[in-house]
């Protein structure tokens, strides 16, 4: 990590560039030198109740990781930035057992019944039956849905 914040610090160092006016005047636009990510910092996301539950170290890896293909730097900015899209658009993986730092809204329906029975029977692998149905992601609770009207 600290080898890549240097690169980063490096690359975002201090700089003035002209920028032209409207008035045709020749202004000057000062880039800031980004806020470096420290462990200090990072351990205030990780007491952040916005970002409670998120593993804040592995996603500064594939932040990281991204950046280092982008040929760009992560900034404290971006890394925020980084983490609001994470909870907003994607699941964040916090253990192999596929569990996500957050739970999935409840839509108040019940399971239909004879879901298991018929995920026994059909399924390449049954022991989906011993799921709760709301572990179930929405596409496969409306295709068992529509395979039991199916058959009803």
């Amino acid at each position: 990590m600290e080898t890549i914040q240097h690169a980063y610090d490096q690359f975002t160092a201090t700089t003035v560039q002209p920028a032209p006016s409207d008035s045709q005047k020749t202004q000057r636009k000062v880039v800031r030198k980004a806020s470096p990510i420290d462990d200090e910092w990072l351990a205030s996301l990780e007491t952040d109740p916005t970002y409670a539950g998120i593993d804040i170290r592995r996603e500064l890896g594939k932040a990281q990781a991204w950046a280092s293909v982008k040929g760009v730097g992560v900034s404290r900015m971006r890394f925020i930035n980084w983490l609001n899209k994470a909870l907003s658009s994607r699941p964040i993986m916090v253990n192999g057992a596929g569990q996500t730092s957050f739970t999935r809204p409840t839509t108040g329906s019940s399971e239909p019944t004879g879901w298991r029975q018929w995920v026994q029977e059909n399924a390449q692998d049954p022991s989906w039956a011993d799921r709760p149905w709301d572990d179930l992601d929405s596409v496969a609770q409306r295709y068992i849905i529509g395979q039991l009207r199916k058959t009803a």
